[in-house]
């Protein structure tokens, strides 16, 4: 690519990019204001930019501002958001609570996947006979359990950090338990991903393989890689007298970082799971927290974030339910994904001694989708295996059961954790 036409492109890029970061802070805002979390906000921009809203009167438009050579440096950036928010994420959470809640996070985490599950074994033979006839059967099936039992830790993430909730037992129970779902899911996407893809080639063997390899690589990063990392943190605050990024010790941050994002790349879980994984093993240190919040954390969420949102919304076509089917099965979707997490997480928590406003707000939190049930279904769009009228449907049960956690925890928290969470 020539100069000049690298000019052209990132002209186009910052003008995609001023729209994007300007309509999910608005929306954000608004969100905020009604007592949503402002990634509700960054979903319903990217919506609106779509050709779900906008597009429908001025397709023009949103072809203007998102032409097609700005689609793959736009997703680039938004992986990279993505990489730097899991990374706070794990770092943000107080996991020394666990040794007591170790029961009720292996109870709610798996509740939290076998009754999804089960309500995707249920609806999937229906809105396969009904809207995709024409799709594998046996990978649609898949693919519908896995959008609906799949929890979006990030934006957990970003709602426990919002409602001041990260250092609290519920917080990193939820978390930990939406941690094993999601690392179960993307098991289940890479193994559904495979028998797509190699047919009758397909063997088990390799993928027990790589859950052996995911177990010891974290066990490495939390025994070996984070301790050597908080020895170099703490080296180079007593050297300089301060307890800020000095440029050698952010070089090495950021390297390590990369290096963890692909090494679980290349085991199959996703980039970002890596940078997740190195954020809990730093999580024991305050200081260090502290500084990349304080250096980092506005501008991963204000203006890298949202652009995955939004080139969701732009692949999302409202209009496409052209009759009360469609939009019964819509309904049921999201109803069935809302029962089954909530219902499930709730009944898993209390079965191991959580009271039930515990469990409910427990239920609460793992039921969000929004960023991973958003990939997960992205996924298997590119699989073949949804046709737009049932992408569209899973992006408003995401939507949906994102909008509804910050109510349901908001009335379902414990009256000893009420208190911390800032008025609306």
């Amino acid at each position: 690519m020539n100069p000049a036409k690298i000019e052209d492109t990132l002209k186009l890029v910052l003008v995609g990019w001023i729209v994007i970061i300007a309509a999910a802070w608005l929306m954000g805002r608004l969100c905020r204001r009604i007592g949503q979390p402002p990634a509700v906000g960054e979903i319903a921009a990217g919506l609106l930019l779509g050709p779900s809203f906008i597009g429908l009167f001025a397709p023009e438009f949103v072809a203007y501002i998102f032409p097609d050579e700005i689609k793959g440096p736009l997703a680039l950036l938004a992986k990279i958001g993505l990489l730097l928010m899991l990374f706070q994420v794990g770092m943000e959470f107080d996991f020394s609570h666990l040794r007591q809640k170790s029961r009720v996070v292996i109870a709610s985490s798996l509740m939290g996947i076998l009754a999804p599950l089960a309500g995707g074994l249920a609806i999937a033979p229906w809105l396969h006979r009904t809207f995709a006839p024409e799709l594998p059967m046996f990978g649609f099936q898949l693919f519908v359990c896995i959008a609906l039992a799949i929890s979006a830790l990030p934006i957990m993430g970003r709602i426990l950090l919002e409602m001041k909730l990260e250092r609290t037992a519920l917080g990193a129970t939820a978390i930990s338990a939406a941690a094993i779902d999601d690392a179960i899911g993307w098991i289940f996407l890479g193994v559904a991903t495979a028998i797509i893809k190699q047919g009758d080639n397909f063997s088990w063997l390799p993928f027990l393989g790589q859950t052996v390899l995911i177990v010891l690589y974290f066990v490495v990063l939390m025994k070996v890689v984070g301790p050597l990392i908080i020895k170099a943190w703490r080296k180079q605050c007593a050297v300089h007298q301060t307890e800020t990024f000095t440029p050698g010790f952010l070089a090495l941050l950021f390297c390590t970082l990369f290096i963890s994002a692909l090494i679980t790349s290349k085991l199959g879980i996703f980039a970002i799971f890596g940078a997740f994984a190195l954020g809990v093993a730093l999580h024991t240190e305050p200081a260090l927290v502290k500084a990349w919040r304080e250096r980092f954390a506005d501008f991963v969420i204000v203006a890298l974030v949202p652009i995955f949102f939004t080139n969701t919304g732009l692949n999302t076509k409202i209009g496409s339910f052209d009759n009360a089917t469609a939009w019964f099965a819509c309904a049921l979707v999201s109803a069935v994904a809302i029962l089954g997490k909530l219902g499930g997480c709730t009944l898993g928590a209390r079965w191991a001694g959580s009271s039930w406003r515990e469990g409910l707000s427990i239920g609460a939190l793992m039921n969000t989708r929004a960023l991973m049930g958003l990939i997960a279904i992205n996924v298997g769009k590119d699989l073949g295996l949804l046709n737009d009228k049932l992408f569209t449907m899973f992006i408003i049960m995401c939507l949906l059961t994102t909008a509804t956690t910050g109510p349901m925890l908001r009335a379902w928290l414990p009256d000893d954790l009420k208190k911390l969470v800032p008025k609306e």
